[in-house]
């Protein structure tokens, strides 16, 4: 057996991608969280076919692993025991002891369903697809070995790491229109799920995009002030306006989006006002990351497009 925490990352993933992987332990996860660290340290150096590698090593496969034969010989004591034959309407109300019903039944191997289908949520869908391994965790946690549990997490820091937290040059957006930055703000909601409505170039009220939810529990009106600006601060007086348009039109929420930062007093005065948000540069691209894929700066154009013309159309 190779102990895997005793290696460096290059000589475990060496390893982990060579024919002696079965002798390396463990051999699904980051032996270590300094391990896991320096990995995720390195992401951006990394191909997305390297990435998809590694996490298709860390996903589980359709298999059976020792837990399920220890259950399955549980069942079946507790069969012999009562001098029962089988009845799986006893194990209906699980999926995992259906799966293992089955394997006592009919001889087969595989107990647990994969999970490397969603891989081909990537690079398009990351929040999707660290949503699906999270749901897996959940309806699986009580069962699963500690081991597997490990592996999904290390998946989800990797999926976040390399496709949410992605960072793109903040100069994209200083190469579109101030108007076009709308546009792209409400694509952003839009996908988030809200219903959007840009505001014509005269409305003087300072809103370039009403974001609305109409779903029971969820009801939300935001105001959306863009700021496309290139190296201007947002100041705490365009805040104060912005809470005002809010009181005044009875909205849920005011957000501000810039291409730049916040002063200190506007972030300030924001922290202090539950009803104001405020969204710079950074925040952005980290939500266009989660919401429209990894690479959505390849096609911006078409996002703005496609605003344009459901504006048009309206």
């Amino acid at each position: 057996m190779i102990e895997a925490e005793k290696l460096s990352l290059n000589e475990f993933l060496d390893i982990l991608f060579s024919k002696n992987v079965n002798e390396l332990f463990p051999n699904n996860h980051f032996p270590t969280e300094e391990m896991s660290n320096e990995f995720l340290s390195t992401i951006k150096e990394r191909s997305d076919k390297e990435i998809k590698n590694i996490l298709r090593k860390f996903l589980i496969h359709n298999c059976t692993l020792g837990v399920d034969e220890f259950y399955a010989k549980l069942m079946l004591d507790n069969l012999k025991s009562s001098k029962k034959t089988f009845d799986k309407s006893e194990y209906s109300d699980s999926e995992y002891f259906r799966r293992i019903f089955h394997k006592l039944v009919t001889k087969t191997s595989d107990v647990w369903e994969g999970l490397t289908w969603v891989l081909d949520l990537l690079p398009h869908s990351p929040n999707e697809a660290i949503k699906a391994i999270d749901a897996y965790f959940l309806a699986n946690c009580q069962i699963l070995p500690d081991n597997i549990l490990l592996a999904l997490s290390d998946c989800m820091s990797i999926i976040r790491a390399r496709y949410i937290n992605y960072e793109h040059p903040k100069e994209i957006f200083y190469e579109i229109k101030p108007k076009d930055f709308e546009f792209l703000v409400a694509s952003l909601y839009e996908q988030i799920g809200y219903e959007t409505k840009l505001t014509k170039s005269s409305y003087d009220g300072g809103i370039d995009v009403f974001a609305e939810k109409k779903e029971i529990s969820q009801r939300e009106k935001l105001v959306i002030q863009c700021k496309r600006y290139t190296k201007e601060k947002i100041g705490v007086h365009e805040i104060r306006n912005l809470l005002g348009v809010v009181t005044d039109i009875k909205a849920t929420k005011g957000v501000l989006i810039t291409s730049t930062s916040f002063s200190r007093e506007a972030q300030k005065f924001a922290d202090s006002n539950s009803s104001i948000e405020l969204i710079d540069c950074s925040n952005l691209i980290t939500l266009l990351n989660t919401y429209h894929g990894t690479y959505w700066i390849n096609k911006i154009d078409r996002l703005i497009n496609d605003q344009k013309a459901k504006k048009k159309n309206c």
